[in-house]
């Protein structure tokens, strides 16, 4: 994965105290998409998403000026992290319209993020960012007629892909649902820690992430998809059916295209099933975090 520089902005307490009104997108950006409803990708981080932009993005989606190499927004990553750092999970004020650096930094991150778009030509826009599972209250406020897709993978394969350990306040948080927390399971939450463990780490990130994420299809409820990387890979006429009949008219030709038309590279394919070449003392560790949640969506609780 690419390097993120994230550049925070102010502190709320240091802005000067505002009256608040309701939540609600930009004035300003509203003529610009309230006519085209979002498509919005949250997942946890190596579950396959890069695959679904690029799906996505040839049925005609516009997901963004700058993205990282898996398709991950950079403009609104600094939204996230400021969100859930500041205040996940209670988001009550926030929705009320309490802080008073949202909007302004809300503006600027869309506008980056939406650069060449277009919604003369009829093209309909979202955006991919894995975090975006942590802010899902205020993104469904603010964007009430978007679509979300969450896309799921099977954990064994997810912990034995590598991102990054809960070093900070935001990874904390998306971790383990709290900041104040300082060693787990007797490891201290550092970098030489994750880099020693990280299958342990990467399951647990996992386990919270994909909990909070399903949780969420209960309030989201028909404006949300639940779908399977496994399915893109391996079932991919099914799979793209799905997508499709989920997020309707509006869309381009690309995904009405059948395989092999639109063939899945290699990469994709051979990375189902990727844990069973880790030693079976790794798999276990990792099915004793994960294998509740694992069978709850139906995925195997196996070593095999």
């Amino acid at each position: 994965c690419c390097v993120m520089i994230t550049i925070m902005p102010p502190r709320a307490e240091d802005v000067p105290a505002m009256s608040a009104s309701a939540l609600a997108c930009p004035a300003s950006l509203r003529s610009l998409i309230e006519d085209r409803p979002a498509i919005i990708v949250f997942c946890k981080s190596h579950s396959g998403s890069r695959l679904l932009v690029r799906l996505l993005e040839a049925a005609g989606i516009f997901m963004g000026a700058h993205q990282n190499e898996s398709g991950d927004s950079w403009d609104l990553l600094p939204i996230a992290r400021y969100l859930v750092t500041r205040y996940y999970p209670d988001y009550s004020g926030v929705l009320r319209g309490d802080d008073p650096l949202l909007e302004d930094m809300l503006e600027a991150a869309l506008l980056r993020h939406l650069a060449g778009y277009d919604p003369a030509n009829g093209q309909r826009w979202g955006w991919k960012l894995c975090e975006t599972t942590f802010i899902l209250p205020v993104v469904s406020k603010l964007f009430a007629n978007a679509q979300f897709v969450h896309l799921i993978r099977d954990g064994r394969d997810v912990a034995f892909s590598d991102h990054t350990g809960p070093t900070d306040t935001f990874w904390r948080k998306v971790f383990f649902d709290r900041a104040d927390i300082l060693s787990w399971r007797g490891m201290a939450l550092t970098g030489p820690s994750y880099r020693r463990r990280p299958h342990l780490f990467n399951a647990q990130h996992w386990l919270n992430s994909v909990r909070v994420g399903h949780a969420a299809l209960l309030d989201l409820g028909e404006r949300c998809l639940e779908l399977r990387y496994e399915d893109l890979c391996q079932r991919p006429e099914a799979g793209l059916a799905r997508l499709h009949a989920f997020l309707g008219s509006g869309l381009g030709p690309g995904l009405g295209i059948a395989p092999p038309a639109m063939a899945l590279p290699t990469v994709h394919s051979n990375s189902v099933g990727r844990f069973r070449r880790q030693p079976r003392r790794k798999i276990r560790a990792v099915l004793r975090l994960i294998a509740p949640l694992q069978a709850e969506l139906g995925y195997p609780i196996d070593e095999q």
